[in-house]
């Protein structure tokens, strides 16, 4: 049902990520300039939200690794700058997509909010502060001490700082065949976090302070992301199988405007994705649709569909409330719950995609 759109094409990719990133750095440099401030307060904003998007192809990038070309230029236009390379992504992602550990402690990716949501998120956007500091630390001091010192190759950069929800986290080495493109790439994101803090020593300080706001701002973005339309947050002691992580993940179909900016390439699709997490990010709208056209109304595909971000946090708030479903979904039952095997399917056999998962161990 869904085999059609399993290709990823690659214009697509290089021109809304290029065009992304093209607008996001013109704006940031006209942040920089001397034009009246109002104007560099709309520029930051555009480049804040431009890049968020450039950023957010890190998570295409895992699951079309095919895209080598296109992975190399996203570095150049985007994870370089941003000190946000795929090296800190793909272990933790792994394991995240991996059915022995999502949703356990094992999932970097995942925390348990269960009657401290607000405290959770509070902590998350605290921690944003420290990202610009954290990532010059990470790839300024910690790359170039680790030629000298193994131990902290092996020991301290793994628990240091990924792109993680769960703090502290352990991730897991990359595999093989990415450790030389990603040990590339670290020297990259070396040598352009000195010359950063070069700038703002020999030139002004303000470049170095504008692009930790840009980091600030595209970390908040995220978490209100992470909060709203990913997963309910349940932690448990097993993992889950994709239909469990459908049921336990939010689509957000509706309010196109906020979603697109909170929620680019894809993202706002994250229970379909779980489902079939091979689909480029291009294909989700029509594979979208057409999974509506053919579940039942009291399907779970469907009680993971809301039409908003406020109902997305209101799943996580409240999991087992009517509230946060739509009312075609409440014949079904409650997200969250344990799976049986004579629970209503996620799809009808007729439409169930195919169960390979061709993302390259990391």
């Amino acid at each position: 049902m869904l085999d059609d759109l399993r290709k990823p094409h690659p214009t697509r990719y290089f021109a809304d990520a290029g065009a992304s990133a093209t607008l996001g750095w013109c704006c940031f440099a006209l942040v920089l300039s001397a034009v009246p401030l109002p104007l560099r307060a709309l520029a930051f904003v555009i480049a804040c939200f431009s890049l968020y998007r450039a950023l957010a192809f890190i998570h295409e990038l895992f699951h079309q690794q095919t895209l080598k070309r296109f992975r190399i230029f996203w570095h150049a236009v985007a994870g370089v700058p941003l000190l946000l390379p795929l090296l800190l992504y793909m272990p933790v992602h792994q394991v995240h997509h991996n059915a022995r550990t999502y949703g356990t402690e094992a999932d970097g990716e995942y925390e348990h909010f269960g009657g401290r949501e607000h405290t959770m998120v509070v902590k998350l956007l605290a921690l944003n502060l420290l990202i610009p500091f954290a990532l010059l630390v990470r790839f300024g001091l910690l790359t170039p001490l680790s030629a000298l010192f193994p131990v902290i190759r092996h020991k301290v950069i793994p628990a240091f700082l990924h792109l993680s929800l769960r703090m502290p986290y352990t991730a897991p080495e990359i595999s093989k065949r990415f450790r030389h493109e990603s040990a590339l790439v670290e020297v990259a994101c070396m040598v352009f976090a000195w010359s950063l803090v070069g700038s703002a020593v020999i030139w002004s300080v303000q470049i170095l302070l504008a692009w930790s706001g840009l980091l600030i701002v595209i970390a908040t973005l995220n978490t209100i992301r992470a909060a709203c339309a990913t997963h309910l947050y349940q932690e448990s002691d097993t993992g889950r199988d994709s239909f469990a992580q459908v049921e336990d993940s939010t689509n957000i179909d509706g309010g196109r405007f906020l979603t697109g900016l909170l929620c680019p390439a894809g993202l706002e699709y994250h229970a379909l994705h779980h489902l079939v997490p091979y689909l480029p990010y291009h294909s989700l709208p029509q594979a979208h649709a057409r999974l509506l056209a053919h579940v039942p109304e009291d399907a779970p595909y469907r009680q993971s569909t809301v039409s908003t971000l406020a109902q997305g946090w209101q799943r996580v708030v409240r999991p087992d409330s009517a509230a946060s479903k739509p009312a075609s979904a409440l014949a079904g039952p409650i997200p969250g719950e344990s799976v049986s095997a004579a629970r209503q399917p996620v799809l009808p056999p007729s439409a169930a995609p195919a169960r390979k998962e061709p993302v390259d161990a990391a």
